[in-house]
């Protein structure tokens, strides 16, 4: 089965998980970058994210160097901001176009997910076969528990 996990990240958290789930399927990446990357750090970010969240901001995505349509399982993941996905997912997931596939979705967070999963699973169940859901708290600060964790459940995923 040909696997793509693709995924947005801000701070790291959403890479080191979706890197690790790349490593145990042998998956290849496509990470979402947007045209003007936001450059906002320490505790700023949040009230910016979450402005972005509210006023439904819908940056615009670099060119994709893969074909989502050319694989038959996505994993798909994004850090959670104010309870949803970031921006920069919210983008892809409404552009759009994955038909047929079986996803997984995932997210990362400093608290709860929210209606993070809820939403991304949503947007693609219409088309397609969600068959899986994780959230993950905070990766970065146990890396390596986070990155078994992340493995393990991309190993689960793949038996469905």
């Amino acid at each position: 089965m040909k696997t793509l996990v693709i995924f947005y990240s801000f701070d790291g958290n959403t890479r080191l998980i979706a890197n690790a789930i790349a490593e145990a399927t042998g998956a290849d990446v496509l990470e979402l970058r947007t045209q003007d990357q936001p450059k906002s750090k320490g505790f700023s970010k949040y009230f910016w994210g979450g402005r972005q969240v509210f006023m439904k901001a819908r940056p615009v995505l670099l060119p994709l160097d893969k074909d989502p349509a050319a694989y038959d399982l996505l994993f798909i993941g994004t850090p959670v901001w104010a309870f949803a996905p970031a921006p920069a997912m919210s983008s892809f997931l409404e552009k759009g176009g994955i038909k047929g596939k079986k996803i997984a979705v995932f997210c990362c967070s400093g608290g709860g997910p929210g209606r993070t999963l809820d939403r991304m699973a949503e947007s693609l169940a219409a088309d397609n076969a969600v068959i899986g859901r994780m959230h993950f708290v905070e990766p970065m600060r146990s890396p390596r528990a986070a990155q078994d964790k992340a493995r393990r459940w991309a190993q689960e995923v793949l038996t469905l």
